[in-house]
């Protein structure tokens, strides 16, 4: 699944084993973007031993918020269950919004490998 980014939403691509995402994400139905992702990644989580997650957001708006909890949340059980998970929250060097909201999604995180990425 390829999805290119509009001006409201982050470009979206998951493979076999890997999701990546890179923008913005304020789309005006959050529910229309954030289904298919979450209903994707639960599939391929299920049909795979190890998955790698690669974020590189600007900015997301609070109703985004609730969608990237539900998405770490669908990470962290299937660490919990056996599988290995590593999530790169990459923000840009001078972004301290985008530092500080990878670090509190962080706090959640227990077995899944998560590490904060300055670039």
């Amino acid at each position: 699944m390829h999805l290119e980014a509009t001006n409201r939403t982050p470009e979206v691509s998951i493979s076999e084993s890997v999701l990546e995402m890179k923008g913005e994400c304020y789309p005006e139905d959050i529910t229309a973007f954030a289904e298919p992702i979450l209903e994707l990644l639960a599939e391929k989580l299920a049909a795979c031993d190890s998955f790698s997650v690669s974020l590189e957001l600007r900015y997301f708006n609070s109703s985004s918020a609730k969608f990237f909890f539900d998405f770490f949340e669908v990470l962290e059980e299937s660490a919990l269950g056996g599988k290995s998970i590593s999530i790169e929250w990459r923000y840009r060097a001078k972004d301290n919004s985008m530092k500080e909201a990878g670090e509190d999604f962080e706090e959640d995180m227990e077995k899944a490998d998560y590490q904060l990425v300055e670039i």
